[in-house]
């Protein structure tokens, strides 16, 4: 019988263990590149180590089926101020009715002033902009209590210059508490749909299997508890990343992060904060970018309704 119990966490630990994490990434393999930028400010600061936590409302992007674990309704807010100027947001709440779990997640990508060029000149003829949008609506239950699925239906738009597409695309999750205390994992699928055409051509959706466990162990000497973390994140007809997160949590009051994500040419090392005070949350996270890309600085706000 405890073999029997066991065997779920068995063979997700092995699964994470045997999926092949590439060193090398293809960027241009995939178009809607904002859908690959993360929510939240916390999971960033884990190095994105989300998939079995998914306990906020940023749930919607990472994995629909934790929005079921998470009691009472959230607010969750979070600006990004990303690479070459683009600004990145995320707005997202979540909600019970009935045993019925619901969450909906708005996010949206911009960058104005690219210059606009027919052919090589000394002055631009003009200036243009990018921008991007995410509407998700996303239904979570628990089948059991350890176990929870969930699935978020997308709506998509993009447009630069004066062409636009449009599409739709849908996430699948679950979310399993094991038998081990403290021991959870995470599987989700996600941007599996259809776009139009972009001018002559379909931009290709960034899809993408995560998978994931993390523990949470309390450590009385510190006053607080530790949660450490692992994904691998598989994006189709790219690469595959492994993703290594820890947070330690003092009362619920304050929290310190850091993550690893493996397979970037770029970046790797995640760091952030977190403090909180009744039913407010403010957190915060920095990834560096070699190569003279500059750092990356994300803050969240949440409230609990």
């Amino acid at each position: 019988m405890v073999y029997r119990k066991r065997l779920p966490v068995v063979i997700f630990i092995l699964l994470l263990l045997t999926v092949p994490v590439s060193g090398e990434e293809n960027p241009a393999a995939t178009g809607l590149a904002f859908l690959k930028l993360g929510a939240g400010a916390r999971a960033v600061g884990m190095g994105e180590t989300f998939t079995s936590l998914a306990d906020d409302p940023s749930a919607v992007y990472w994995n629909p089926a934790g929005l079921a674990i998470i009691s009472g309704a959230h607010l969750l807010f979070t600006h990004n101020e990303w690479l070459q100027d683009i600004r990145h947001e995320f707005l997202a709440v979540n909600f019970h009715i009935g045993k019925n779990a619901f969450g909906i997640g708005l996010m949206t990508s911009s960058v104005s002033g690219i210059e606009r060029r027919v052919a090589p000149t000394a002055e631009p003829l003009g200036e243009f902009g990018a921008h991007d949008v995410m509407l998700g609506i996303s239904y979570a239950r628990k089948l059991k209590p350890s176990l929870s699925v969930g699935a978020t239906a997308k709506f998509l738009y993009q447009k630069i210059y004066i062409e636009e597409s449009s599409g739709v695309a849908l996430d699948l999750g679950l979310r399993y508490q094991t038998h081990l205390p403290g021991l959870y994992a995470g599987a989700a699928l996600q941007n599996f749909g259809y776009t139009s055409k972009l001018k002559t051509e379909a931009p290709k959706l960034p899809q993408t299997a995560r998978i994931g466990i993390a523990y949470q162990l309390d450590a009385e000497q510190l006053q607080g508890k530790l949660i450490f973390a692992a994904d691998v994140v598989q994006i189709f007809e790219s690469t595959a990343h492994l993703n290594l997160g820890a947070e330690y949590d003092l009362k619920n009051l304050f929290q310190l992060r850091l993550g690893y994500q493996t397979g970037y040419q770029d970046k790797g090392i995640h760091a952030g904060f977190g403090v909180g005070f009744l039913r407010y949350r403010l957190d915060y996270a920095f990834v560096p970018f070699s190569a003279g890309l500059g750092n990356t600085h994300r803050i969240a706000f949440g409230i609990k309704l």
